[in-house]
């Protein structure tokens, strides 16, 4: 998921050099034709263009991406693929074999969970508690039966009305029949769509008892609905929000970011933009290669290494060398 280029070229192309090509297929989704040429002669095949808006539809690329990664080479399909989602600021935090070994011994999809109570709510039919649908990172990666649903159900407009339908991004206070809903519905369509469509919305929900939700095909299930549970699932991609990244409860991000040095403080974004790169150390680069996560972001293209020196060079023979 790009828009003008591709941050980074340099670490990517070396991240894939010692990759077998039968393993992988990296295919990228340009918004702006200045993409398409700044990924020219690389592994990256870009798919045709279909608009998009920034929160409220980025859903039909992601879409799009599936479609042709599904499409892309007849013959070759197997069950245990998996579709990874990654954006033009983001890196791989291990080398390809790393990667590749994780997710190929995983069966199911890796969804980021927010904590419980940044998911969306609505009061449920005639007054019965709550609908609640779980919000979870975009950079999600997704098992084969998934990805071909997630475009069956796209081309048949399944929850294209989500936003509407849950009010998103408003305010407004209701009622319900032994439920208090907040509507604190804020997010976007891609925070949602996959995770909705997939496994449809919670029912029933009593925001006053915690419950556990079984998912199949859901890395790390059950799901706990608490408010205590932090964030749940497979977060396969670091990313700093400032507001959540003291969440109380289970937290992988403090934990990667606690273990930085100063030099490697990213910036801390805000409520609607997450934090970014444009310095970090060597002593960083080995934080992120040491954690638990695969790919991170937001870097911003070329950064400067905090003491001196080619910041690809350094953080290709730190991560994908050692």
């Amino acid at each position: 998921m790009a828009v003008d280029k591709m941050s980074n070229l340099d670490v990517w192309n070396a991240f894939f050099a010692k990759a077998q090509p039968s393993l992988y297929r990296a295919l990228i989704h340009c918004k702006l034709p200045s993409c398409v040429e700044n990924v020219k002669g690389t592994v990256f095949t870009p798919v045709p263009t279909v608009p998009s808006y920034y929160c409220t539809d980025l859903v039909s690329p992601m879409n799009q991406l599936l479609g042709h990664a599904l499409n892309n080479d007849p013959g070759s399909e197997n069950p245990a693929d998996k579709f990874v989602f990654v954006s033009d600021s983001t890196l791989p935090a291990k080398s390809f074999s790393q990667v590749y070994s994780t997710l190929a011994t995983r069966q199911g999809s890796d969804f980021c969970a927010f904590p419980a109570n940044e998911w969306a709510d609505v009061p449920g039919v005639q007054g019965n508690g709550l609908e609640v649908a779980v919000k979870v990172h975009q950079w999600m990666v997704l098992e084969r039966l998934h990805a071909v649903n997630a475009c069956i159900m796209w081309s048949q407009g399944r929850l294209h009305d989500f936003m509407g339908r849950f009010q998103m991004n408003q305010k407004a206070f209701t009622w319900t029949n032994n439920s208090y809903a907040d509507n604190r519905n804020f997010g976007c369509l891609d925070e949602y769509w996959h995770m909705a469509a997939l496994y449809g919305t919670l029912h029933h929900v009593d925001s006053s008892r915690d419950a556990v939700v079984s998912l199949q095909l859901f890395t790390n299930t059950p799901l706990h609905v608490s408010a205590s549970a932090g964030w749940q699932g497979a977060c396969d991609t670091f990313v700093i929000w400032s507001k959540y990244m003291h969440a109380p409860g289970n937290n992988p991000f403090a934990a990667l970011y606690s273990a930085l040095d100063p030099a490697s403080i990213p910036h801390g974004g805000n409520d609607q933009r997450p934090g970014w790169w444009d310095t970090i150390s060597s002593y960083g680069i080995h934080a992120i290669r040491n954690s638990g996560f695969l790919f991170v972001r937001k870097f911003i293209d070329k950064p400067r290494l905090a003491s001196g020196g080619n910041f690809g060079d350094e953080y290709v023979k730190i991560v994908f060398d050692s």
